[in-house]
């Protein structure tokens, strides 16, 4: 505790000693960059939502149509039977052909990650666009899709009977009988595939049903009597080139049981001005297929992702017509519009339709003419007419949602739920809604309190009416209006938890529960009086109003400290003349922000000064029977038998008490005075919680039984600095008086 005193003590003293005059606090201050500056946090995005109202867009408006990744697979293990014993047993395994060609695994080329721009339209990078509202909020649909590259995981994907094998594949065999045989063997580049032992035989061209046979009859030939098992392993890789508006244009080795949307995965779908409806895949110089990624986002129908060849190359061409939905439907997004789909309806049905709250009687389309200026159109999206009203490139639909119109009243006060209920203007009574909030509590008052408010020429009229409930619950009905505001009373003075804690030497301490207007007496009598060796002069009393009072003043002479000490700052560095003026200035200037920051975290104690009798009778009519507060603290200590001196003193400690005898005996026992001290303003702290100067003229006032004798340092302020020594006098004092306080209750 001690310890924590002195270095309060010490804190305020060297904040109190003006600029450093240490060549390390150039220094430090040299290489301390931007000690008035300071940054912000970057501010994130977020996807477009829409309000109830249909006034503001914000929320999660990408489609989440589903995205897969391939993990990469280990090699095939060899086939191995521990409990062979035959003799006859090759094992064969084969590299890879080393050819570019068909070289095996996805491009080294390709990243991790693809980013797609959300831009709401694909053609207008920069400038002005009428989608500058929704920019970067709405997503194209479909670029979460393609959003992350993957990887080529196919090169170990099963295969069917019908599969056309070609060089670069792996065949796996596992034969076992009267001989063993265990090889992993690749179709070399003229097509042919060497087995061991069986020869040579023609592989390329042939189906997988087909080639088990062959490589079964292979070994039928100089074999009887054994089974025989054939696999693909590793398959061989394709070249494919993907071109026009992709992310990622370039070639990629693929296996060779990739599809269209393979490549585009791994190429990271259409670009900015890519588009999504109409993918060519281009063989021989002629396009076989035609790919609309719609099909498989929206309806999982994947009847143009056909398998790729050796060759391909994969056009993607300039993006089509754009529309966003925004608002009350289900998949907010921008979407790319094929011929039929150039409608409201059809616009709408992209977008998942209408949500359960989207209103039906109106929609907005906000629509650029001949690049000019914008406009806008409303209509009823019930109707026939408004589901085919064309749509153009670059519109904008707006969905609103169902206007209120609900009949509210709102319920207060003692009611077991209160809240807003709705109604039935001039059908529901006040009893149906006090019975639908659970019924009165029984803290409830017999009266409540009816606000309503009517419409007049002159504008809203407010009245207010007394109400019985015990006249509306029997059988008295009021009936309630659109906007009633009613309000049921508490009984009076209502305070079931009001309490108040009495601790240290006194026969039963603990919380107890008090009632309003009750004393301080009463409570130390309802804990048994004090103990035979209570020490009543050190009697703290907490109250938390009298602690948030002392806070809000601690807090508020901060602040205008910290005022004062950055003028002067300010001022010193501006009237500098030599760079050393300003780097001691500046150093200062650090110091004493830290010091600032750390007198910011004093909490105030709330404290209350009161002097207790031994006589408990004696407090009754005092001064000091003061009537009781929620959360109100008495703690009466043990006798300490010390006083304490802390401060700018030699040695600071605590002492044993000597009756009789004056302060400047215990400075003498802790050294006496630092040079840097001020005698002259030396305090005596009381245990009671009271203030003194130490002198009384000129003669040492003689100290008692749990005193702290304060010395504090010499105040050190440039002129312009007139209100700190006093706020600092004063800050100090409440740091010993923490100290103090928390001294008693931790004794």
């Amino acid at each position: 505790m001690l310890n924590r005193i002195a270095a309060a003590a010490l804190l305020l003293g060297l904040f109190l000693s003006g600029a450093p005059s240490h060549p390390a606090y150039a220094q430090a201050a040299a290489q301390a960059p931007g000690y008035f500056s300071g940054s912000g946090a970057d501010s994130g995005q977020g996807d477009i939502f829409v309000n109830q109202d249909g006034s503001g867009f914000g929320g999660n408006a990408d489609a989440d149509t589903g995205q897969g990744s391939g993990e990469p697979q280990q090699n095939f293990p060899e086939i191995t039977d521990q409990a062979s014993t035959e003799p006859d047993s090759t094992t064969v395994t084969e590299k890879a052909p080393d050819d570019d060609k068909h070289k095996l695994g996805p491009s080294p080329a390709l990243g991790t990650e693809v980013q797609t721009s959300p831009r709401l339209d694909p053609r207008e990078v920069t400038g002005s666009s009428m989608f500058n509202n929704l920019r970067e909020r709405l997503r194209r649909f479909g670029s979460d899709f393609f959003a992350r590259a993957r990887t080529d995981s196919l090169v170990l994907a099963p295969v069917g009977p019908n599969y056309v094998v070609a060089p670069g594949d792996e065949v796996r065999i596992n034969l076992w009988g009267y001989s063993e045989i265990r090889a992993s063997v690749y179709v070399d580049r003229d097509g042919t595939l060497n087995l061991p032992q069986a020869g040579t035989i023609t592989a390329a061209g042939l189906t997988f049903g087909q080639l088990e046979k062959a490589v079964e009859n292979a070994y039928r030939r100089i074999f009887t009597d054994f089974e025989i098992n054939v696999t693909m392993g590793r398959l061989h890789t394709i070249t494919v080139y993907v071109t026009g508006h992709a992310a990622r244009p370039g070639a990629y080795a693929v296996s060779s049981m990739a599809t269209l949307v393979d490549v585009l995965s791994q190429a990271g779908g259409p670009a900015l001005s890519g588009s999504m409806r109409a993918i060519e895949l281009k063989r021989g110089g002629r396009s076989i297929a035609r790919f609309d990624a719609y099909d498989i986002l929206l309806r999982g129908d994947r009847k143009g992702d056909v398998r790729l060849a050796d060759g391909d190359i994969v056009f993607i061409p300039t993006v089509g017509a754009l529309a966003a939905a925004a608002g009350n439907v289900k998949r907010p997004a921008i979407y790319e519009l094929t011929d039929k789909e150039k409608t409201v309806g059809g616009l709408i049905e992209l977008a998942g339709g209408l949500t359960s709250g989207a209103y039906k009687g109106r929609v907005q389309v906000v629509r650029v003419v001949d690049n000019s200026y914008r406009t806008a159109f409303e209509t009823d999206i019930a109707s026939p007419a408004a589901k085919n009203q064309p749509i153009f490139d670059g519109d904008l639909v707006k969905l609103f949602a169902v206007p209120g119109g609900a009949f509210t009243v709102r319920l207060a006060g003692a009611v077991v739920q209160p809240g807003v209920y709705a109604i039935v203007e001039g059908v529901t009574t006040l009893a149906d809604v006090i019975k639908r909030a659970g019924g009165l509590m029984y803290t409830a008052a017999d009266e409540g309190e009816l606000t309503r408010v009517t419409v007049s020429p002159e504008g809203p009229v407010t009245t207010r009416s007394m109400v019985r409930l015990g006249d509306i619950m029997n059988g008295n009905p009021i009936t309630l209006r659109r906007d009633d505001y009613f309000f049921v009373r508490t009984v009076p003075d209502w305070n079931i938890y009001r309490s108040a804690t009495i601790t240290g030497r006194v026969l039963y301490p603990g919380s107890y529960a008090v009632k309003r207007g009750e004393r301080l007496s009463s409570l130390i009598e309802r804990a048994g009086g004090f103990a035979q060796d209570a020490f009543l002069r050190g009697a703290v009393f907490i109250r938390e109003s009298i602690r948030a009072e002392q806070q809000k003043n601690i807090d508020e002479m901060v602040a205008k400290l910290e005022r004062e000490v950055m003028a002067a700052a300010n001022q010193a560095i501006s009237t500098a003349v030599k760079q050393q003026d300003v780097t001691f200035a500046q150093a200062s200037v650090t110091q004493k922000e830290k010091y600032i920051d750390t007198l910011k975290n004093l909490k105030a104690s709330g404290r209350l000064v009161i002097s207790l009798p031994k006589d408990i009778k004696l407090i009754k009519g005092s001064a000091y029977d003061i009537e009781l507060q929620e959360g109100d603290r008495l703690h009466i200590p043990d006798r300490p038998g010390t006083v304490q001196v802390i401060g700018s003193v030699l040695t600071p400690s605590a002492f044993v008490y000597r009756a009789g005898s004056p302060f400047t005996e215990y400075i003498k026992q802790a050294g006496g005075y630092n040079p840097t001290a001020n005698p002259k303003r030396t305090y005596i702290l009381k245990a009671d919680g009271s203030t003194v100067r130490a002198f009384s003229g000129n003669k040492p006032r003689t100290l008692e039984e749990g005193d702290f004798v304060v010395v504090p340092e010499k105040l050190t302020f440039t002129p312009s600095l007139r209100n700190a020594t006093d706020i600092v006098d004063i800050l100090y004092k409440m740091v010993v008086g923490v100290a103090a306080i928390d001294y008693v209750f931790n004794d």
